[in-house]
């Protein structure tokens, strides 16, 4: 028969992987598979408890192509992994059937089945991080993972399973959906039939009752429990009865079925048939997209990185890590002492601030001496050197953070002393410039002073102008008053006078119709022309006796005139 086991991953020194890429490549890159959907099925668990003797059984199932004649030959002894009864490890790292099974599933669908076995946990030469970074991408590789355990479910054992897959789902970050798929707990020489009888039966009400929460239930219980139930898509328990006396006490046993007590083999068809007939066949799938020999491949190597990488916290034995937790709770506690003596720290005072520290660093490290402790001396030393170098750091922060107070306090007094500075030279720029106000507001004053007397004055000449214009107007107002009163008077006169005139007129042109008398007058005119001074005499006096006899004048037209009225009057 072709194949053979191959390691593909061993831990050397306890914590370095090392991969073996080339031998995987050969495996998974194989023409006829590397595109096939590929199914990978798993064993892990305690060292020395079986898991190659089993996993040789699923081998032979595939290399007779799951033909029943599988489970008939009786005679043939066991081949496939290395596998031998006794105490010590026979299995190292991760091994790979190198011969990759094409079987066809329930829909057809030709899919490459993959065998892996892997080293045993917890044996006398491993060390916890080995064990845990084994099983852990035992569960990230595989579709279905058996996890292999002796005689019962126990408390330690659903610990363990929570410790490596939650290590496995740190490691598998970006996964969007629980971490594993198919968990089977096949639990080994199962001696308690009459409680749950042998087979998924008895397996599913055992695990059912390991796996229960009550609302009673211790907390850390409780997490474990529900921290399982979160990690694997599907979990499932197989109870397998004991293979017989010769199976563990016979040197000379070589795995022949003949040799195996009939119950074990007729449940190990069971549960071969659960795991590899057609209709159980799980692929490989990651957030619901199933995998090719070529895809995991790569995921393989990306998770190998992830631990190569040194960027998952290193997994350590129970005692360490409660040594660790306890010493942790001790630097912790001394250190919420340190930071609460330091809220009453002296401020503004460097050298203060360091004795104080001192004093400070002195109490921290008798309250972590002081606090119980698992490990000893050797595991509480780093923890107590690790306090001391935190507790330095924060001293100079908090030296750092007042030497920055100090400056910026230093700095806004300096430019509190600049700007009183500035201030007092602009005060004192304002008392000039107040000074000089006031003397040039004197001077403006005097000046206002001059101004208003010359106004006043100009005030009082005014006025005695203003009263010699109002005197002078005055007198001129009577002027005109009196111009006005004279010539309404001379109005008045020149009016009678022109009435007069007019009557005159009147009058003389009435007289004028009187052609006897205006020639009587004239005549008589002329003969006073010719009588002289005694004739205007008589006309004025109308008497001719006493007009002298002849002159020589003539008579003027207005006394011409007057007689005339005299006349018209006549």
């Amino acid at each position: 028969m072709g194949g053979e086991p191959v390691q593909i991953l061993r831990v050397e020194d306890g914590k370095s992987i090392v991969f073996n890429e080339r031998v995987l490549k050969e495996v998974l890159l194989a023409a006829r598979v590397k595109d096939r959907p590929v199914v990978v099925v798993s064993i892990a668990g305690a060292y020395r408890q079986g898991k190659s003797f089993l996993l040789n059984f699923l081998l032979t199932y595939l290399r007779n192509n799951g033909r029943p004649s599988w489970i008939e030959d009786k005679t043939t002894p066991l081949s496939g992994f290395n596998w031998r009864p006794g105490s010590t490890r026979e299995t190292t790292g991760i091994l790979l059937w190198n011969e990759v099974f094409l079987m066809t599933n329930l829909k057809g669908e030709e899919v490459a089945v993959l065998l892996m076995d892997t080293q045993g946990t917890f044996d006398c030469e491993s060390t916890t991080k080995e064990s845990t970074m084994i099983f852990s991408l035992s569960m990230m590789i595989s579709s279905v993972q058996i996890y292999n355990i002796i005689n019962n479910i126990k408390e330690d054992d659903l610990q363990h399973l929570q410790f490596f897959a939650e290590y496995g789902r740190l490691a598998q970050k970006d996964n969007q959906t629980q971490a594993f798929q198919k968990l089977l707990f096949l639990v080994r020489d199962w001696n308690w039939g009459h409680e749950h009888e042998h087979g998924y039966s008895g397996g599913k009400s055992l695990l059912a009752g390991r796996l229960k929460t009550t609302d009673g239930q211790d907390a850390e219980l409780k997490a474990v429990r529900q921290n399982i139930l979160s990690c694997f898509s599907d979990i499932d328990c197989f109870l397998m009865p004991h293979p017989g006396r010769k199976v563990v006490a016979d040197k000379s046993f070589d795995g022949r079925l003949e040799d195996i007590e009939e119950e074990f083999r007729e449940k190990l068809r069971e549960l071969v048939l659960s795991i590899l007939a057609p209709e159980n066949l799980l692929v490989k799938e990651i957030n619901g997209r199933p995998l090719s020999c070529h895809d995991l491949l790569i995921f393989f190597k990306a998770h190998v990185d992830v631990f190569k990488g040194g960027d998952l916290p290193n997994p350590t034995s129970m005692l360490m890590a409660s040594a660790n937790a306890t010493n942790m709770a001790a630097v912790d506690k001394a250190t919420k002492r340190y930071m609460s003596g330091m809220t009453n720290r002296p401020r503004r005072n460097l050298d203060q601030l360091r004795e104080f520290h001192f004093g400070l660093l002195a109490e921290a490290v008798k309250v972590f001496d002081e606090s119980p402790k698992m490990g000893g001396e050797t595991m509480s030393s780093p923890s107590k050197d690790l306090l001391t170098k935190e507790l330095e750091e924060l001293y100079r922060h908090f030296y750092e953070e007042e030497k920055e107070l100090i400056r910026i306090e230093m700095e806004a007094e300096d430019k509190r002393e600049r700007e009183r500075q500035e201030e007092k030279k602009r005060e004192e720029q304002r008392q000039k410039e107040r000074i000089a106000e006031k003397e040039r507001s004197e001077a403006r004053e005097k000046e206002i002073q001059k101004e208003r007397e010359a106004f006043k004055d100009k005030e009082t000449a005014f006025q005695a102008q203003e009263a010699a214009s109002k005197a002078k107007l005055e007198k001129l107002t009577e002027e005109m008053a009196l111009e006005r009163k004279q010539a309404r008077e001379t109005e008045e006169k020149i009016t009678r006078e022109m009435r007069a005139k007019d009557a005159e007129i009147e009058s003389l042109r009435k007289s004028i119709g009187k052609k006897e008398i205006f020639l009587e007058v004239i005549k008589f005119s002329t003969v006073l022309a010719h009588c002289g001074t005694a004739g205007l005499q008589f006309a004025q006096g109308f008497t001719p006796a006493a007009v002298a006899p002849a002159g020589k004048s003539l008579v003027q037209p207005l006394a011409l005139l007057d007689m005339m009225r005299h006349f018209s009057k006549k």
